[in-house]
């Protein structure tokens, strides 16, 4: 696969998947599956972080943001190693938080404080991860005009 191809579905893949957990969070927040502290705790916890992946992905596209005539990423391949690889990271990532969070807010399956330490420590486990993917595929080069 292309690389600039490949960049786009990950690049998708990670938006859509982050903002669907975010609209999630504030759908179970009105089914009250979270109380007004709990909920303020989570987005306190979950905001900084998902905000750095998504300021990656939006400072790429605002660079990128004109059709250049010689696409340099044309001939590039990647391995399928890396893809499946990166996918899987970002896709075990989300689903964690999706479920571990759903657990709690429909199921009441765990105290609050557990919700959190488990965000956090997915958070900084596959964070450091999905930074590294985030850094390798969506670097802003610095051009000169």
């Amino acid at each position: 696969m292309q690389e600039n191809v490949f960049r786009n579905r990950l690049g998708r893949f990670i938006l859509y998947s982050n903002l669907g957990f975010g609209i999630l969070i504030v759908i179970l927040y009105f089914l009250k599956g979270f109380d007004d502290n709990e909920f303020s705790d989570l987005l306190k916890i979950l905001t900084p972080i998902k905000a750095v992946y998504l300021t990656a992905l939006i400072r790429y596209v605002i660079a990128n943001r004109n059709i250049s005539p010689i696409l340099d990423d044309d001939s590039k391949k990647i391995t399928p190693l890396f893809a499946r690889t990166s996918f899987a990271i970002i896709f075990v990532h989300i689903t964690t938080l999706i479920v571990s969070t759903s657990l709690f807010a429909l199921f009441n399956a765990m105290d609050f404080d557990v919700l959190i330490n488990i965000i956090i420590s997915v958070e900084t486990f596959f964070g450091i991860y999905v930074g590294m993917f985030m850094a390798s595929m969506f670097q802003v080069k610095d051009q000169e005009n």
